[in-house]
């Protein structure tokens, strides 16, 4: 009896903390794309990489299954658009593909430290203000595969501003 009262008393005090896990966001790549990566955000959004490399790659930002986002807005366009950083030592690889849109920076980060995963994106705005979306749950693919075929971002502090 003390169990259930305890129980219930916890269910009146802390509303919304005991759920059901939420489900998974599914890509936001088409059939014949390959997802690069993607996750749901903490902001109950959708970010992914999407495209067929080498001809083409977008970055597709969603709420509620509606595409917010989509840069660049013709995805041929997408491997001049973006750069690739990449940095990895003992333990810890780290990988950002970066890109400019309507005056706001973006960095698509996929970091794994330690055995520990941690993705998302980072946005920078043009007055300098910082804002990030991390990922909640599975994560969905890797950026490392996109090394060969995306500019080598210099200005990136994980290439340490040198490009082979």
């Amino acid at each position: 009896m003390y169990g259930r009262v305890a129980l219930s008393w916890l269910l009146l005090v802390l509303p919304g903390v005991i759920r059901a896990a939420a489900p998974a966001a599914r890509p936001l790549c088409t059939t014949g794309e390959t997802t690069y990566f993607s996750c749901a955000t903490t902001g109950h959004a959708t970010i992914s990489l999407c495209g067929v490399l080498p001809g083409t790659l977008q970055y597709r930002y969603a709420r509620a299954g509606k595409v917010l986002l989509r840069f660049p807005a013709n995805a041929e366009e997408g491997v001049q658009q973006f750069g690739y950083a990449h940095y990895s030592r003992y333990q810890t690889d780290r990988s950002e593909v970066s890109f400019t849109a309507e005056g706001t920076d973006y960095a698509l980060f996929d970091y794994l430290d330690h055995g520990k995963r941690s993705a998302g994106v980072q946005l920078t705005g043009a007055d300098g203000a910082e804002h990030e979306l991390v990922c909640t749950g599975p994560i969905h693919g890797r950026l490392a595969p996109l090394a060969k075929s995306l500019r080598c971002d210099s200005d990136s502090a994980l290439n340490g501003g040198r490009c082979p």
